[in-house]
Parts: C-alpha cells; sequence; structure tokens
C-alpha cells in the first residue's frame, strides 16, 4: 500500500489526491484484523480538512487573478477600438458638406451605435475593473447603467428608424448623457493618479471641471450656434476620444496590476510549499 502511495506521487497525481492519500499515511490507525477483505476509506482529520479547503481557495483565487488579467486586456482593446471609431468621425466631420450629406446615414450609425457599445463597456469596467481598484457603491452601478444604456441606445435605435425625423432629439439626449460618462471618466482618472501618487484632490477638481465644461459647451453650441451640429461633433468625438483613452489606461493597469499580484502569489506559494506545490497546484490553472 505505502509503495502505492508512492507510485501516485510519482506520477503527477492532482493536489486534492495525493493530499487524501498523506492523509491516510498520517490520520488513519487501522488494525489489519479491521482492515482483513474491506477497502481502506480516506478519514480526513481536521487539521488536513483545513489545509485541503486553504489550497481550493489559493487555486480559486489564482484563476479568478488570471480571469481579470484577460478581461480587463479585453476591455482594454475593445477601447481603442472605440477611440479609432471617434477617429473616423473627426476625419468624417472635416470633410465639405456635400460629402457630409452624401454619407450622412453612416455616419450618424457610427457615431451613435459605437457610442451605445462604449456605455456596454464601461458597465463591464465598473463591474470588473474597478470592482479590484475601488469600492464602487451598487447603487452607483444601477445609476450608471440606467442612464449609460438607455439613453444611448434609444438615440441609436431612433435614428435608425429616420434620421431625419430623430436627429434633433437624439443628440439632445445623447448630449446630455454624455455629463454621465464625464462622471465615470472622473472616477477612473481619480484611480489612475492616485495609483501614480499625484495629489488627487487638485486633479478631481481639474478633470471634473474640464469634462463638465466640453459636455456643456458642445450642448449649448448644438442647440444655439449657427452651424450648431457641425462645431458641436468637435466637441464631441474629442471629449469621446479623450474618454475612450482614460478607459484603455484604466483596463490596461486594471490587467498588469493584476497579472504582477499574480506573479507574488506565484512566488509566495513557491518560497512558502516549494516548488512541487507549484508543480501540483497550480500548472494546469495559471500561466502569466
Amino acid at each position: 500500500f505505502a509503495q502505492a502511495i508512492g507510485s501516485k506521487r510519482n506520477s503527477g497525481a492532482r493536489p486534492h489526491l495525493s493530499h487524501s492519500l498523506s492523509i491516510m499515511e498520517g490520520c488513519v490507525e487501522t488494525s489489519p484484523s479491521l482492515t482483513k477483505g474491506c477497502t481502506p476509506l480516506s478519514v480526513p482529520c481536521v487539521g488536513s480538512a483545513k489545509n485541503s479547503w486553504s489550497d481550493r481557495r489559493q487555486v480559486y483565487e489564482l484563476e479568478r487573478l488570471e480571469g481579470l488579467v484577460h478581461k480587463d486586456f479585453h476591455l482594454a482593446v475593445l477601447c481603442l477600438v472605440y477611440t479609432g471609431a471617434n477617429v473616423v468621425c473627426l476625419v468624417f466631420n472635416s470633410m465639405d458638406e456635400e460629402f457630409r450629406e452624401e454619407h450622412r446615414m453612416p455616419f450618424h450609425m457610427l457615431e451613435f451605435w459605437s457610442t451605445f457599445i462604449f456605455a456596454v463597456l464601461q458597465i463591464y469596467i465598473m463591474a470588473f475593473v474597478a470592482s479590484g481598484s475601488l469600492c464602487v457603491n451598487p447603487w452607483l452601478l444601477r445609476v450608471v447603467m440606467v442612464f449609460n444604456i438607455a439613453f444611448t441606445f434609444v438615440p441609436a435605435a431612433l435614428l435608425a428608424v429616420s434620421v431625419e425625423k430623430f436627429e434633433v432629439l437624439a443628440h439632445e439626449i445623447e448630449y446630455s448623457n454624455e455629463i454621465t460618462m464625464a462622471a465615470i471618466d472622473i472616477v477612473m482618472v481619480r484611480a489612475l493618479m492616485r495609483n501614480a501618487g499625484a495629489k488627487v484632490l487638485a486633479i478631481n477638481y481639474v478633470t471634473a471641471l474640464f469634462a463638465l465644461a466640453i459636455t456643456t459647451t458642445q450642448l449649448g453650441v448644438y442647440n444655439w450656434a449657427e452651424d450648431g451640429e457641425h462645431l458641436a461633433h468637435y466637441f464631441e468625438f474629442c471629449f469621446e476620444l479623450l474618454s475612450g483613452l482614460i478607459s484603455f489606461s484604466f483596463c490596461i493597469n486594471g490587467s498588469l496590476g493584476c497579472a504582477k499580484l499574480l506573479q507574488q502569489r506565484l512566488d509566495a506559494m513557491q518560497c512558502s510549499e516549494g516548488p512541487d506545490a507549484l508543480i501540483h497546484g497550480g500548472s494546469d490553472h495559471v500561466s502569466v
């Protein structure tokens, strides 16, 4: 039986299997008269059960960190795609009036549907990325979801039906909702600057004033300036381009931070439990 145990260990058994076998060695004492003709049972002791739970929790934590590394990286890539969409819209808006009128429908579809997709991205960023670096209030998350999702999908859907009929209403809703986007950007900038060791209070005020100035200015320009839509688009796309870059920085920092923490956990396991613990407990689940 002892030889069978040794062969299981040398064959690279899973952690829970080798742990159960070690429990049978150290915690179960049987007599030959009782075990004759019977199958040996694994009866864990209290200490070994605690160790088993600790091992499972460590593996779960490593898998969770690995998942966050990938999720944050994918969100960062999608934020760059949104940034590129706003660059395209800026180029389109700089073209002559005849070209803009000719391609009015695809321009507005790109403008509004990319904003809706980015609003969905921001919800995932608040849920996955910000949960690791910020204390996200559940009520705040609900409010952001309502404003960001509803107030970006509705104007996009209206314009898909008729640009001529709903263009003004769609722009009013979108520009009003960008105040919510500005608030999310302020939260992200605050976290980025806090991690960099900057003076958070001053940066909060500057970022808040800058974001609110852009959003309110574009709303005023659209309603009261001559050729207001054309001019307001410059404010809109510059603001959204900046918002996409802020979200990208926030996500990529989260991905790199989780990767660093994951490596630290692996190093700590290797120092405390030896290389055998990593071979059995982490190599099949975690890759850095």
